[in-house]
């Protein structure tokens, strides 16, 4: 225990060492570790590495910057994708050596909590993720509890960057190092590669979080009404949250081992078509449902209608499952679409498909036990 003193000599030390390197990067702490942001800007050279630095206390602030409320706070899944949105912001404000830091903590505060106190934080470069966990001794005051968290982020910090070999003592740690295949998944000009052999012609997109019984059986229903070999596809980005980090990638690639998986980091349906001209997308009819949304064409009927003879003339087209929403089965023909969007869509009747499985439901219930 090197006390406070001792301690603060030991960060500010971190601090120039790290300001002295070429590493810039964007911090997103959500309160807990905030001494972390006290330490860099209070040493001479912030600037050099600092790129921006947010606190998003409130839930609304953090659900504002992660595109919707987590189900989890303090949890490694909230960590990784703040340090994800932390990346991509520093990859808009640096065309440097780059990073991304997310933390998330429960600390002791004046409110009744439940659990022990913990805290989770994931540092993201251009080719590798890294968590790290840290459970926290409840008896000791948050004085003492940001303490012993802000000494756990400086030495990940020198692990990862890296200015120093001083493992993070007592921390939990899991990383990956991304294969050059894996890296311009994520930079900003399109990308794809596939696990497998396969030819594009019959994708399921989706998150799968997690893959389940549904996912299986849509996609050997389209290869039966279509007669192409079916993959899934896998897209890192999404337009309204953080992309996926290489670690939650690698752990979803492990539980879809049996068919081929496209890794794209491809927003939309007219990024896809362009990227797989001629492809059947499988969808849900939330899904289909929401590339006819006038949102997502900053509510002109004109962009929209642009966007959908595009599509067209790539001459994609789209499988349409039936899916289950405030208790009713909804199907393609339960819809309202554009003319244009429903000259691409082909209906799967219920009788050849229906299951009522779903990715959050799963999730919900995983937290639950």
């Amino acid at each position: 225990d090197l006390g406070l003193p001792g301690q603060l000599i030991q960060m500010h030390t971190q601090a120039r060492v790290l300001h002295q390197s070429p590493w810039q990067g964007v911090l997103h702490i959500t309160g807990g570790g905030a001494s972390l942001l006290t330490d860099m800007l209070s040493t001479p050279g912030a600037s050099a590495t600092v790129l921006e630095a947010k606190v998003p206390y409130a839930g609304a602030a953090l659900a504002d910057l992660l595109g919707r409320e987590p189900e989890q706070a303090a949890s490694a899944t909230t960590a990784r994708a703040m340090a994800m949105a932390a990346y991509a912001r520093a990859r808009d404000l640096s065309s440097g050596q780059i990073f991304g830091l997310g933390v998330t903590a429960s600390l002791v505060t004046d409110r009744p909590k439940k659990g022990q106190p913990r805290a989770h934080w994931a540092i993201q470069t251009r080719d590798r993720s890294h968590t790290f966990a840290l459970t926290l001794d409840a008896s000791a005051n948050r004085t003492q509890q940001e303490n012993t968290l802000n000494l756990a982020l400086w030495q990940s910090l020198g692990e990862v960057l890296p200015q120093s070999d001083t493992p993070a003592a007592a921390t939990e740690h899991q990383f990956i190092q991304a294969s050059a295949d894996w890296q311009p998944l994520l930079e900003k000009s399109p990308y794809r590669w596939c696990s497998g052999d396969h030819d594009g012609s019959l994708l399921l997109p989706g998150s799968f979080d997690p893959i389940h019984a549904g996912h299986q059986q849509i996609i050997e229903t389209a290869e039966e009404l279509t007669g192409r070999p079916g993959a899934f596809e896998l897209t890192l980005r999404n337009a309204d949250k953080p992309d996926l980090d290489f670690l939650t990638v690698s752990e979803r690639l492990e539980k879809i081992s049996a068919r081929p998986v496209w890794l794209t980091n491809l927003t939309s349906f007219a990024d896809k078509a362009h990227a797989f001209p001629g492809a059947m997308f499988a969808v849900g009819t939330d899904t289909v449902s929401r590339i006819g949304e006038l949102r997502f064409y900053r509510q002109s009927e004109t962009l929209r209608e642009q966007a959908l003879n595009d599509l067209a003339a790539c001459e994609v087209s789209f499988l349409v499952f039936g899916r289950v929403a405030k208790g009713r089965f909804i199907g393609l023909e339960d819809l309202t679409l554009p003319a244009t969007l429903s000259g691409l869509c082909q209906s799967v009747p219920e009788s050849r498909y229906r299951n009522d499985t779903s990715s959050s439901d799963i999730r919900r219930q995983s937290l639950m036990d």
